[in-house]
């Protein structure tokens, strides 16, 4: 993909030109990228550039590369006093020289930059609060490496490729890695919301926003839902703006997040308003019923795509080129078609509801907490002293009865536990998984360990708001927003996301949390605040999400198990050392004889983890696309 870098060398400055082309080589995935680069005694910035935002500009005292899609730079400029006859760089330069570093606060949007200060011999790095833009670095104290890919630093032949065991083990739980930690153990990822500043030879990070939970004492609901569908409705418009160079439109699935940006964009008045959606041959995971009915209630130009085996088959190595580790998050399918379709159509850039969820209490989990919950309200006396006892001296194991074991022993557990337990190593032990020798290099690694140090560190009192934080740095930061945009600049499309400007995310903290999910109703207030604007088949209708159906494809479709088997049970694969044969072979038979999508989608996660070691570490060269 495309994106911006920079190097740094203690010795040897003749060396940075050099150094800057190998590393910005790495960034460049399509033939139409632009390639800029700046040097200066011990610093090289560049970019490849796919879109108009990313950028570079130098003057006397500083030079900055950005990959910069803001929505507030009229206010920027107005600070700044420039007007519009300069690019979004020199405009970043300008906020530098006004207000220091403190001029990241400022920014609203989807953004990276590294900016050097040539008078104060400075670095800063940073990516926005939510993490839209990523940046990752490697730093061994005489070379420092900053990138939007990993690809690109790992480029330079002095980085420690040595890969992270915890990465793979992340991978399996998560679908993707935690930030900081990259699948290579010397390098680091940026995280959401932090600012990098290196001087003299030393590296530290800042974090310049967070989300915070602040709840009304005594909200009043009404009041609150006016607010909130304000705020959205300012939102979208700012997302809207200044795209008259390229053509808009936005993802529609159907569901209530989609739905409500599509509404809001038509409820503003934009002109030749169009919605993609994508769907399936298998009907339990196609929701085209629902984008039509949304289409239609808003008068969208709507136009959709049906993914098939095929489809994902010969995207993809494609797919696998594109994210820069890892990742087994399959919804990346129809999320590239859906941009892929967009394209052909004439847009340029889409806005998505990702976020809603995890700002307003929309994933299934918070509502099947809660009911775990009921249990932990009954009298301990009746909990311990007969209901427990009567059910492990039951001899039925199935059927209700062991339906209500599971209940219990999940109820049982503390509340971060009990919504983690499902997790992939959770619900396996490792030693049956992996290696010996592997399994040793995992050491302590729990995976409780980062969704733990999310949900102790929230600014946020409650339960629910410590569960939403937990999630919006790793479903969105680490899974959802690199997907999206990934997929989307793979089909050379930009997006926006309404949901996570900030005005949005930070009157998400006021509301309180027995209105996010209010007895066992997920995102309630939200509901209540759209629900004279979306059609009421969208708001009573079950959570889907935005799913593939993989398991199927790769029992059904001849290549699609062909491309599993070989893989997976090479002599390649159990060479890396990470797993046991055993494991994955009775995966493949479990999968034969289950009629679920468990097995077929954890299948489906090992597949890339595979296919992504071909690429970028048995043969580390990158594929045109």
């Amino acid at each position: 993909m495309s994106g911006i870098c920079a190097v740094w060398r203690r010795d040897r400055p003749e060396q940075i030109p050099e150094m800057l082309g190998t590393v910005s080589a790495g960034l460049f995935l399509h033939a139409s990228e632009r390639v800029e680069r700046l040097t200066a005694p011990e610093i090289g910035l560049g970019i490849s550039a796919r879109f108009a935002t990313q950028q570079v500009y130098q003057s006397p005292q500083l030079m900055i590369a950005c990959d910069a899609d803001l929505n507030n730079e009229e206010e920027l400029r107005a600070w700044a006093g420039y007007g519009k006859g300069i690019g979004t760089a020199a405009l970043l330069a300008a906020l530098y020289d006004t207000f220091g570093s403190g001029f990241v606060k400022k920014l609203r949007g989807s953004f990276s930059f590294v900016l050097w200060d040539r008078r104060e011999r400075t670095l800063l790095a940073a990516v926005d609060g939510v993490g839209a833009k990523r940046l990752v670095y490697y730093d061994d104290g005489k070379v420092l490496l900053i990138a939007s890919r990993i690809d690109a630093l790992t480029r330079y032949h002095g980085t420690d490729r040595e890969i992270n065991p915890r990465a793979i083990a992340n991978v399996l739980n998560f679908s993707a890695n935690l930030a900081p930690e990259t699948i290579f153990a010397r390098v680091h990822r940026l995280p959401p919301g932090t600012l990098l500043r290196f001087a003299n030879g030393q590296t530290r990070l800042e974090t310049y926003w967070d989300m915070r939970y602040d709840p009304e004492v005594r909200p009043n609901e009404a009041q609150l839902s006016r607010e909130l569908e304000s705020v959205v409705e300012r939102s979208v418009a700012a997302n809207c703006q200044d795209h008259s160079r390229t053509g808009m439109g936005a993802f529609l699935s159907g569901g209530t997040d989609s739905s409500t940006v599509v509404g809001m964009m038509a409820r503003l008045g934009r002109a030749h308003l169009k919605a993609f959606s994508i769907g399936f041959e298998e009907q339990s995971f196609n929701e085209l019923d629902y984008a039509k009915i949304a289409a239609k209630k808003f008068g969208a130009e709507h136009h959709t795509y049906l993914v098939g085996p095929d489809d994902c088959f010969d995207a993809l190595p494609r797919m696998v080129a594109s994210f820069d580790e890892p990742f087994g998050n399959s919804s990346a399918i129809p999320t590239y078609f859906c941009a892929r379709l967009a394209a052909q159509h004439g847009v340029g850039v889409l806005l998505a509801g990702d976020g809603g969820d995890e700002m307003f209490g929309g994933n299934e989990w918070y509502a099947t907490d809660k009911i775990f919950g009921v249990y932990q309200s009954v009298p301990s006396i009746l909990r311990k002293g007969l209901i427990e006892p009567i059910l492990a001296g039951l001899p039925v194991r199935n059927g209700v009865v062991g339906k209500a074991r599971s209940y219990v022993r999940r109820s049982n557990l503390p509340g971060l536990e009990r919504v983690m337990s499902y997790h992939f190593l959770c619900a396996h032990s490792p030693r049956d998984i992996f290696e010996k020798d592997f399994l040793a290099t995992l050491a302590d690694y729990s995976v409780l360990e980062v969704p733990a140090r999310y949900y102790a560190q929230a600014p946020a009192r409650d339960h629910l708001d410590r569960m939403l934080y937990s999630d919006v740095k790793i479903i969105l930061g680490d899974s959802d927003l690199p997907k999206v945009t990934t997929m989307s600049e793979l089909a050379g499309v930009q997006v926006r996301f309404p949901f996570l400007d900030r005005s949005v995310t930070e009157f998400s903290g006021r509301i309180p949390a027995n209105l996010k999910v209010k007895g066992f109703q997920k995102r309630y207030l939200f509901r209540r605040a759209f629900q004279d604007l979306l059609p009421v088949e969208i708001l009573e209708k079950k959570k889907h999400g935005f799913g593939i159906p993989v398991s199927t494809w790769l029992k059904s479709d001849r290549r699609m198990r062909e491309l599993a088997h070989d893989a997976l049970l090479s002599a390649r694969a159990f060479g890396r050392g990470y797993f046991r044969r055993e494991f994955i072979e009775d995966l493949f038979r479990k999968h034969e004889a289950d009629d679920t999508a468990y097995y077929g989608d954890t299948l489906w996660t090992f597949l890339v983890l595979e296919l992504w070691h071909r690429q970028f570490v048995d043969a580390p060269m990158r594929m045109a696309v």
